[in-house]
């Protein structure tokens, strides 16, 4: 959420300057409103961007579509020349008297090309121009803009932009967590900085407004659907004008909280659904036919919504219908028939309470998220629709004049919340915060929250109801060892004495909490089994390497996963976004997202791993099954002196993983292997499969070249991935006796077809030496003119050593004859010359 600190000091006063702001976020972060970001209302346009008046406005000879303006702009901005400036425009939305913003000479305006961004005096169509009237999307207000930046009638010519639009205000970008939907307004934020600072909330005032009563005005509610919908008010508001502008603060305000002007109806009800934190809907009330009914809507009735998009509804959605159709969406979005227009002169304005359960995905049922949506579905004060309607009423009198008739607020008492009382011993508080806080202070840090907190039990005696909250915490402290605490309205995720606790916590500071061992007894551990290999030694194994641990989402999108792994996985009947809608079979879809978003930050050499769960379907059943997996690209080891750079490789890749494969081996030879295989995530003769005994656990390869294009990833990556189970089962460390006789070794060179792998030659010769080859490595691999077409050589180190006596150059040689014959019979390999 985007809050602005300007309106958020209307409420509440922190500390003002920049130290102010830096420890208000810190405070909101350590109280549980994370504050991701602080960024600027807008860029700083200096003081050669001002408020002009056009005073005249001419033609140009030849150019129908150009207009010549006098501007004023003032005698201080523009001390050599104190008379309007002649400023070409070709925007249709100017008029003599209106007030916009001006770029004098010289001026740079963000929203341009860096090569037109200064503001020079030209020639258009023959006429000297002086400046330029700017449209927000030129001043980096907007992303894009169809017309010229109207200002209030009321802006002081000359006066900077930066001033005018106080673009030197600051927004706090807030991570709610989903049970934090009472934060989802500045008036909530404002709550919990006055909680956490212990600083008076200064709540506007709210002006009731007079009301009129006419036969029109009175629309009758019936709510036919009370659990779902058990409190509906609505108020009509007649002879407005929506062609009047809403107010430059106005429009700022909500451009800085992320949504745009509309106009002045819709603008008002998106202003205080962000103030307050009600969401509010104006319908046109001429297009409303009898009275509004809350009802389940008909099984196949059909809706079309303000985005344009059509409906077919279930019994099981709930419906804003009139006495013939139904109208809107029921806490989501209003429908397109009655939606008001510049034409509108009557409008019915809507403030419903929708319970969260009854909300809960109903939205994403049709692939949508709006901003009424997000707030229902984390829970609306339901005490707040009457207000939220004089706020509206209140603004819209100001702005667009009317006639307010009086307020229908429908209420089913008996399916509206009740507020929670839960007793809180205050023991409790000590043994689960693990330190003592002052009763009385924990009392205080309760009532700062809106929370009344009373004494309960044969101590309780008598309270005063005039008693101010000071002196009420300190009688609540030494009358009682328990207290009664009423939950305000707004706070619904406060449901039991540990969410007290977890209050008095926030308040108290997490930081201030000391880290203390919690006492245990000492108790005989069970036995590890020796073999065990747990999982963050192989965690460990691959950090020593060089390696990043990343966490990514279970989710993926289900045709980027059809394309990289050939499976779409098990499609969510409820995703939280399209990109997000199927279980992942792989981890490497993840990794490739982590990996490419380092890269796009300039990162070269990266590293990452990852263990989690895959989730396979098949065959009628689904499996879940743990796996490690890593991505890896860049160059081989980081910028040094000792060695030239060169880009990783498949056998860098493979070296990490086998140093996985040890660990779970005991380095003991033939438990794991590879076997070129086809992958359809990985290049073509550029992977394997890893294989424990017969069973293929694994893949190791190159991303495929054109599945790197799909991800938008440029430079060779290489993956691996295998089954965590198979590693977690070692080998048991066995005593072997040293040899006390020399080893011999002799090198192998033999002609094998281009197709042979190294690893199938090696176990062949491994098994026809017998127990007296200790090892055997291959040192060289050639292909080239010296041998014939689709053939190659490979070259092994062979090492023989006896635990009985020394070996004789016969027997060795008899044993690499035994090895030659055995690799013939196979591969039909020969010694190479």
């Amino acid at each position: 959420m985007l809050i602005s600190h300007a309106w958020l000091r209307e409420w509440v006063r922190p500390a003002a300057g920049p130290a102010g702001l830096r420890a208000l976020a810190d405070a909101l972060t350590m109280g549980g409103l994370e504050v991701a970001a602080v960024t600027a209302a807008g860029p700083a346009l200096g003081k050669r961007v001002v408020v002009g008046r056009i005073a005249a406005i001419d033609k140009v000879p030849g150019r129908p579509k150009l207009k010549l303006c006098a501007v004023e702009v003032g005698r201080g901005s523009s001390p050599a020349s104190p008379g309007p400036l002649s400023i070409v425009c070709a925007a249709p939305n100017i008029g003599v008297g209106d007030k916009v913003a001006v770029a004098l000479p010289g001026a740079k305006l963000p929203g341009l090309p860096e090569s037109a961004a200064t503001v020079e005096k030209r020639r258009i169509a023959g006429v000297e121009s002086a400046g330029m009237i700017c449209s927000a999307a030129e001043l980096n207000l907007e992303e894009r803009a169809d017309a010229v930046l109207q200002l209030d009638t009321d802006a002081v010519v000359g006066r900077r932009i930066d001033d005018h639009l106080d673009l030197g205000d600051q927004v706090l970008e807030l991570e709610l967590t989903p049970n934090r939907g009472d934060c989802l307004s500045v008036r909530g934020v404002a709550r919990e900085v006055s909680a956490l600072l212990g600083i008076p909330l200064r709540a506007p005032r709210d002006h009731a407004t007079k009301t009129t009563v006419t036969s029109r005005m009175k629309l009758p509610v019936e709510l036919r659907a009370p659990p779902a919908c058990p409190r509906y008010a609505g108020r009509a508001v007649c002879g407005v004008d929506l062609r009047a502008r809403a107010p430059d603060w106005l429009t700022e305000r909500l451009r800085r909280c992320g949504a745009r002007s509309v106009n002045v109806a819709v603008d008002v009800t998106n202003y205080v659904m962000l103030e307050l934190g009600q969401p509010l809907h104006a319908f046109d009330l001429g297009k409303l036919s009898g009275g509004i009914v809350v009802r389940r809507a008909r099984a196949g009735e059909k809706l079309r919504l303000l985005d344009g998009s059509r409906l077919t509804l279930r019994a099981s959605h709930l419906v804003i219908a009139d006495h013939d159709k139904a109208v809107a969406l029921a806490g989501i979005m209003g429908g397109w028939d009655s939606a008001v227009s510049l034409a509108t002169r009557d409008i019915y304005f809507e403030s419903a309470f929708f319970p969260a359960a009854a909300m809960l995905g109903k939205a994403r049922q049709f692939g949508m998220h709006t901003d009424a949506s997000h707030r229902f579905e984390r829970g609306v004060d339901p005490a707040l629709q009457v207000r939220a309607l004089e706020r509206a009423t209140q603004l819209l009198a100001s702005i667009a004049g009317g006639e307010p008739g009086p307020i229908t607020d429908a209420c089913v008492r008996r399916f509206m919340p009740r507020p929670a009382r839960i007793t809180l011993q205050r023991a409790e508080i000590a043994r689960n915060l693990g330190v003592q806080v002052p009763a009385a202070r924990a009392a205080a840090f309760l009532q700062r929250l809106g929370m009344q907190v009373a004494p309960t039990g044969k101590a309780a005696g008598k309270s005063n109801a005039k008693t101010n909250a000071k002196s009420a915490a300190k009688t609540v402290a030494k009358t009682a060892a328990a207290w009664r605490v009423t939950v305000p309205t707004w706070r619904s995720d406060v449901t039991g004495a540990h969410d007290l606790v977890e209050e008095i916590a926030r308040l108290v500071g997490y930081d201030n909490i000391p880290t203390r061992a919690p006492a245990a007894t000492v108790a005989t551990a069970a036995a590890r089994p020796e073999t065990r290999v747990e999982v963050d030694a192989l965690k460990r194994r691959l950090v020593e390497r060089g390696y990043f641990e990343v966490i990514t989402y279970s989710f993926v999108a289900p045709q980027t996963q059809r394309q990289l792994l050939g499976k779409r996985g098990i499609r969510l009947s409820n995703p939280i976004a399209e990109n997000m809608a199927a279980m992942r079979c792989s981890l490497w879809p993840g990794l490739l997202d982590a990996l490419r978003g380092n890269l796009n930050r300039q990162h070269e050499r990266v590293r990452l791993f990852e263990t989690g769960h895959v989730f396979l379907a098949g065959r009628g059943r689904r499996k879940e099954t743990s796996r490690l997996g890593a991505a890896v690209t860049g160059p081989a080891w980081p910028t040094q002196w000792g060695a030239a750079e060169r880009m990783v490789d498949f056998f860098d890749a493979k070296g990490d993983l086998q140093a996985l494969l040890d660990m779970a081996s005991g380095g003991a030879r033939g438990q794991f292997a590879y076997r070129p295989a086809a992958h359809p995530a990985l290049h073509p003769g550029r992977s394997a499969q890893v294989l424990c005994g017969r069973k293929v656990i694994g893949h190791i390869g190159q991303l495929h070249p054109g599945h790197a294009r799909l991800v938008d990833i440029a430079p060779t990556v290489y993956l691996f991935e295998v089954d965590l189970p198979a590693l977690a089962e070692g080998a048991l460390p066995a005593f072997a006796a040293v040899s006390r006789y020399p080893a011999v070794r002799r090198d192998l060179a033999v002609v094998v077809a281009a197709d042979v792998g190294a690893q199938a030659a090696l176990e062949a010769a491994r098994a026809a030496a017998g127990p007296l080859l200790v090892d055997s490595a291959l040192f060289d691999i050639y292909a080239g003119e010296r041998l014939e077409k689709n053939r190659k050589s490979f070259a092994f180190r062979l090492t023989f050593q006896s635990e009985s006596g020394n070996l004789t150059a016969a027997r060795v040689d008899a044993q690499t004859a035994r090895i030659v014959d055995a690799l013939q019979q196979r591969f039909g390999a020969r010694l190479r010359d």
